[in-house]
């Protein structure tokens, strides 16, 4: 009696392991791929840096609300991109065009159905992490890319 007990349990964990296991492979997760870090002439403009960033956001998802030591700039290149901005609402920019997102704000991009890929372009205050998340203090250090 006790070996049917046991491989009836057996089966069930190896059972949830393989349905987590598939769960969570069919998640996608936004991509955020670094194309160029430089410093700017500290003549033209002392402690600052730029970064431009291929953000690739999946069909249906959106990343976390987030502000940056820094002005970004964004070119939207494909899918259906949202962008919400704290003190300015929410939109959903035409493809090929650009948007701002001053100093400091918090702010999140998102994705309808086609997902998004948009180019990000940030004058960024040098040796600050690249990001803060919503909650995180000024001086917090959220600097791991997703």
């Amino acid at each position: 009696m006790r070996a049917p007990t046991v491989g009836i349990a057996m089966l069930c964990v190896l059972l949830a392991f393989l349905a987590g296991a598939s769960y969570g492979a069919g998640q996608a997760r936004s991509k955020v791929t670094n194309l160029l870090h430089e410093s700017l002439s500290e003549r033209f403009t002392p402690g600052r840096e730029v970064l431009v960033d291929l953000v690739e956001i999946p069909p249906d998802s959106r990343l976390d609300a987030h502000w940056h030591p820094g002005e970004e700039f964004h070119y939207y290149l494909e899918g259906d991109p949202e962008i919400s901005i704290e003190g300015r609402g929410t939109t959903r920019p035409a493809l090929g065009t650009v948007g701002h997102v001053p100093f400091e704000t918090l702010h999140r991009a998102a994705a309808g159905k086609a997902g998004a890929r948009i180019l990000v372009f940030r004058v960024h205050t040098r040796g600050k992490p690249w990001r803060y998340l919503e909650n995180e203090q000024r001086d917090g250090h959220d600097a791991v890319r997703k």
